[in-house]
């Protein structure tokens, strides 16, 4: 459990409470216009490329989910998610860990692969980016099946990628090249990170590639768990933070952190979504990938070493770790994207872990959810398909969660 205390004790209390304020005062002056019921549509002041975001995938040239042919649960789920929420994808088809030889693998760690099963997802991801570079795409979203996301992804992602150019991109006019003092290298004499609010001060030179920006490689959509880059910890990992004040994110009572750091729900309001470089990020649900870090990740985790399960490698990749360069990664918190639940056996759930302990396998869930998706796509599968409009809440502001969040 969290809990929150503010102690207003002397002047440097008082001076803390009036920051706070400022900060919330900076959320209000470009609050979004999500509906808090309304799936996704264009904004009227939606220009150039970032309207591309809109499309059917999404602004990036393709969209490929990881799926094992025998799920053919997750299959019809994924189909009918992508049509009720006017996206369009195809399956690149998963891999039982028993069918990569040893011989296959880099050299390295064999025993890198806590499962057959993390054995398999490792190359089931490397034959997706395999496509990315033989298709010779500009860009890719690289999802796992089961993944969900909210019904108004495609507005998310348009903030997202506002965010994301805020941080990369130059800006438009200015004595500062970019908005992020500590991009793309931190300089020695700043201590600590920058918050960055996006709106019509900050405007960036228009990106001419992608709608997210020039000049990026990952972007990790989804993921179970990450924190911020911090000077004390990542010295070369550009520090700045743009926030985004989020509707359709959930209240901080209902945030799950995963394997991630709680920051964000000590420092920032609610409804914050902080989009910022990757740290530590867990898990590869969902992440665009540029054509320059297909080729790369593909060497690099396909041929050069082996050393972990792809997820703690994209994470490398990213963060530069192991005498890699720093790579240009972003993600946001809570991520956009999670892995959808199906109410029944825990085994159900998972083709990666083995699950040797039966009586976990065994579990049973009664409930269906999705962490950190409000207005979940596959939980409003029956009304999205109806077309009924009065969609469900997972995550309602009014209801108690799991964190105790006292201000």
């Amino acid at each position: 459990m969290l809990v929150y205390r503010t102690q207003i004790v002397g002047v440097a209390a008082v001076f803390l409470v009036l920051l706070f304020f400022y900060s919330v005062s900076q959320y209000s002056s470009f609050s979004p216009t999500f509906s808090s019921r309304a799936p996704s549509t264009i904004p009227s002041s939606a220009t150039g490329l970032l309207k591309d975001v809109y499309n059917q995938t999404l602004g990036f040239q393709k969209i490929l989910a990881i799926s094992l042919p025998s799920r053919t649960d997750h299959r019809d789920a994924f189909i009918l998610s992508t049509a009720v929420t006017g996206i369009k994808g195809s399956f690149v088809d998963g891999v039982a860990g028993k069918d990569v030889l040893d011989k296959v693998l880099p050299p390295g760690d064999l025993k890198a692969f806590s499962s057959l099963g993390n054995r398999g997802s490792w190359r089931a991801h490397l034959n997706a980016l395999q496509q990315v570079v033989d298709q010779d795409l500009t860009t890719a979203l690289i999802m796992e099946d089961d993944v969900d996301w909210d019904i108004r992804v495609k507005s998310q992602l348009y903030e997202f990628a506002g965010a994301v150019n805020l941080l990369t991109q130059p800006l438009a006019h200015g004595n500062s090249e970019y908005a992020d003092p500590t991009f793309p290298t931190p300089r020695k004499d700043l201590s600590g990170h920058m918050d960055i609010f996006p709106g019509p001060k900050l405007s960036t030179i228009p990106p001419k590639s992608s709608p997210y920006g020039d000049d990026w490689d990952v972007l990790w959509l989804g993921h179970c768990g990450a924190r911020f880059p911090s000077m004390e910890r990542d010295p070369t990992l550009p520090q700045g933070r743009a926030l985004i004040n989020d509707l359709t994110a959930p209240s901080q009572q209902h945030v799950y952190l995963g394997f991630g750091s709680d920051e964000i729900l000590r420092t920032y309001p609610n409804h914050t979504r902080a989009v910022s470089h990757t740290a530590e990020v867990v898990c590869t649900l969902a992440y665009a990938v540029s054509q320059r870090a297909a080729r790369q990740i593909l060497y690099d985790v396909g041929l050069k070493a082996l050393e972990s399960p792809f997820d703690i490698m994209l994470r490398k990749y990213c963060d530069g770790l192991g005498e890699r360069q720093v790579r240009k990664c972003y993600t946001a918190q809570p991520s956009y994207m999670a892995h959808h639940r199906a109410a029944g056996k825990a085994s159900k759930g998972s083709d990666i872990n083995d699950w040797e302990d039966k009586e976990k396998a065994d579990e049973e869930s009664a409930t269906a959810y999705t962490f950190n998706v409000r207005l979940s796509t596959k939980m409003n599968l029956q009304k999205l398909v109806d077309g009924d409009t009065d969609y469900v809440d997972q995550w309602p502001d009014d209801k108690e969660g799991m964190n105790e969040i006292t201000w």
